[in-house]
Formats: structure tokens, C-alpha cells, sequence
């Protein structure tokens, strides 16, 4: 059951986080860690934002500190956070009394009001930050560049303050926020996986919102959903007999982007008379198959000599496939012919190096061996393509 939601905030940016690394980073922290019943949103509260079943919620500010210090005194983006805070309680948005705030900072960074609005807890340490705050700005020769938002925290009543800072922590222990990530799997995955994991698991949190914001919902993931299919996953992978792909299916507009490029391997479809389903289905396999090979080699997974050894064993099957259609269907149109041969291929499933593949990357490769013109579905393929039809 998922915890329910109040509008979107005005900074969130749905589709935007995308280009960003470190927000699904921490979704996947969340997912993993979060108590049961618990929800995370990705982008709709702020960043990140744990819903639980009561209606309380943390909400979570993600920086990276890669090039400054966000935790730094007069910070824009420690301000603009906590300016952006007030603002959305103050607009119902947000209900103070059962919100948690949260800045996340990595790689670790430090800053001296920053500490003490973490550790404050009290009304007199929040007047006497606060006084500290009046008088090292009256004596400021220039106006920081933060003070738009340094002044929304000075405006606020007392009470606001206190409330907000009593529920502020920030966050600066990771120097990488996948560490985070790795602490919390090193007690159950064994060392030489975790890194893949990991990675799994990231990408797993990021697809699963990305499936939320193509559909016009916001993106927000059920813990215990989450949970349960990443443990089936883990077990899946760590299975000695199979290769687990660690890659989503391509979005829609990178499909079709490819497609209508025309490469060789969709000409070669073209040529078979091949339905647009099965073109569509072609290029994205191809996308997966050459990304899951680049992730095995790139790991360790498989060695480069053994892609080469299954692609051969391919171009075999291809082969007696090819054989076996021109002996029992003579009678059929070169078409017909390429379609059976295709579809033949299309479902066989070969082991690599004794270990089962899923079922994307066997078709995957043919389509890549077929770009590369090693192997064709009509018969006449090298001709036509030559000749430019297709």
C-alpha cells in the first residue's frame, strides 16, 4: 500500500533528473533501506522523499560537491534549500509536524552554521546561530550571493525556525554515494558481486521511476515492491549456470531513432518483409545485446575470446538453419525463406561459456552479426544490399 501523496512542489522537476547521477543514487539507498509500507519518490516532494503509511515523510536534498562546498556559510544552495523549505510549508505542501528534512552532500564536506543546524536542537541555540547569522552579515561589505534565500530563514517567525532546524539533518559522511549503497548489500552479496549488484540495483530504482513518468504519474516506488523484486534478481544472479543482463529495455525514442537510421540489420528485415513489431523488437535487443556485452567484458564476466567462440557457434546454427529451409521449402518465395530462417534464429537460446543468456541477447547478437553482413535471412542479402534495395 502506498502512503499517499500531496501535489508536486514547485523546485521539483519530473523528466529532468534524468541527466542527473546522484538523485537515483539515493532513490535506491531509500528503496533498499526504508522501512516496510514505506514509498520513494524520485523529483515530486524534492529529490528524493520517503512516504510513510502515518503520512509523515522525509525529504531529501541531493548535492553533489564535486566542484564547491554546498555546506560552505554563505552557500547558495544551503539556503535556497532551506528557503525552499519554509516556502513549502508555509504553502501546505509541506505540514512541519510530520516532515523530516534532509541535505545529502558527497563527496564529504564541511561548514560551521551547516554543522549547527544540524546539531542544534534547542530554541536558544537556534536564536543564538540565528544572531550569529544578523551580525557576521551586517558586517559583510558586499551582499552574499545567497542572501535572497539567507533572508527567507531571518524573516521566518522563531517558531519556524526552531521547528525546521529541529527537524533539519545534513548529511556529508559519503565520499561516494554509492558506499552507501555498498554498505548496506556487503552483509548478503558476496565481494567480486557487489559491484555489479550495486550497479543492478541502481539502474533497476532509476527504470522503474522512468516507468512511472512515461506513464504521467509521479514517480514513486513502493519499497516492499522494490525490495522483492531486487532480492529475486540477487538470487537469479547468483545462480553459477546464467549471465544476468544489468540493462533496462531502451526507451521508445532511442528505438526509434535507430530504426529509422536504417542500419544494415533493419535493411536486412526489410528485405524478408519483416513486421514492424520485429523490427522494434531487433533494435532493441540489438541495444541490450551490446550493452550487456560491453558490462560482461568490461566485469570480468566473460572473456573478449569467448564472444568470439559463441558468435562462431551462431554463425553455425545460422548456417544448418539456412541449409535445412533451402532443402524443405524450395517452393517458397526468397521471402518466405528469409522469414523462416530469421525466425528460427530468433528463438534459439545457446549457452555462453556453459552459462544460459538471457533471452534478448542471442537475438541481439544475430541482428549484430547480420549488421555486420557475416550473416543474412534472404537469400540474395549481399546482392540487394549492394544494389541498394532494402
Amino acid at each position: 500500500m502506498n502512503a499517499r501523496l500531496p501535489g508536486p512542489v514547485k523546485h521539483s522537476a519530473p523528466g529532468q533528473y534524468l541527466g542527473f547521477a546522484l538523485q537515483p543514487v539515493r532513490m535506491c539507498f531509500h528503496l533498499l533501506s526504508s522501512q516496510d509500507g514505506a514509498s520513494v519518490s524520485l523529483e515530486h516532494l524534492d529529490d528524493v522523499a520517503v512516504h510513510f503509511l502515518d503520512g509523515s515523510v522525509i525529504v531529501e536534498q541531493a548535492k553533489s560537491a564535486l566542484a564547491h562546498n554546498p555546506l560552505s556559510d554563505w552557500s547558495e544552495d544551503l539556503w535556497k534549500t532551506i528557503a525552499n523549505w519554509l516556502q513549502e510549508v508555509r504553502c501546505g505542501t509541506l505540514d512541519m509536524q510530520k516532515t523530516q528534512f534532509r541535505m545529502y552532500v558527497t563527496p564529504t564536506k564541511k561548514g560551521k552554521w551547516s554543522d549547527l543546524l544540524h546539531t542544534s536542537s534547542s530554541d536558544e541555540q537556534v536564536k543564538a546561530l540565528t544572531k550569529d547569522i544578523r551580525k557576521k552579515l551586517a558586517a559583510k561589505a558586499t551582499a552574499p550571493k545567497c542572501l535572497e534565500y539567507l533572508q527567507v530563514f531571518l524573516d521566518a517567525t522563531d517558531a519556524e525556525r526552531h521547528e525546521l532546524v529541529r527537524r533539519l539533518a545534513i548529511i556529508s559522511t559519503d565520499d561516494d554515494p554509492v558506499q552507501a549503497l555498498n554498505a548496506l548489500l556487503t552483509p548478503t552479496i558476496a565481494p567480486h558481486l557487489i559491484e555489479v549488484i550495486t550497479h543492478a540495483a541502481i539502474g533497476m530504482a532509476k527504470e522503474w521511476a522512468d516507468r512511472c513518468i512515461r506513464r504521467g504519474r509521479p514517480a514513486i516506488v513502493d519499497a516492499n515492491e522494490f525490495r522483492t523484486a531486487f532480492h529475486a534478481f540477487v538470487q537469479k544472479n547468483n545462480m553459477p549456470g546464467y549471465l544476468a543482463s544489468l540493462t533496462a529495455s531502451p526507451e521508445a525514442s532511442t528505438v526509434q531513432k535507430l530504426l529509422s537510421g536504417k542500419p544494415v540489420f533493419v535493411r536486412q528485415l526489410q528485405l524478408i518483409e519483416a513486421t514492424d513489431e520485429q523490427r522494434l523488437r531487433a533494435v532493441s535487443d540489438f541495444l541490450r545485446a551490446s550493452a550487456d556485452k560491453a558490462f560482461w567484458a568490461e566485469h570480468g564476466q566473460v572473456f573478449e575470446a569467448s564472444f568470439t567462440e559463441w558468435e562462431d557457434s551462431l554463425k553455425r546454427r545460422h548456417s544448418a538453419i539456412e541449409s535445412e529451409v533451402g532443402d524443405l521449402h524450395s517452393d517458397k518465395s526468397e521471402q518466405v525463406r528469409g522469414r523462416l530462417i530469421y525466425n528460427r534464429c530468433s528463438v534459439l537460446e545457446p549457452t555462453l561459456d556453459g552459462r544460459e543468456v538471457p533471452g534478448h541477447f542471442a537475438h541481439g547478437s544475430f541482428n549484430a552479426l547480420a549488421d555486420d553482413q557475416i550473416l543474412g535471412w534472404h537469400p540474395r542479402y549481399a546482392e540487394l544490399l549492394e544494389q541498394g534495395n532494402g
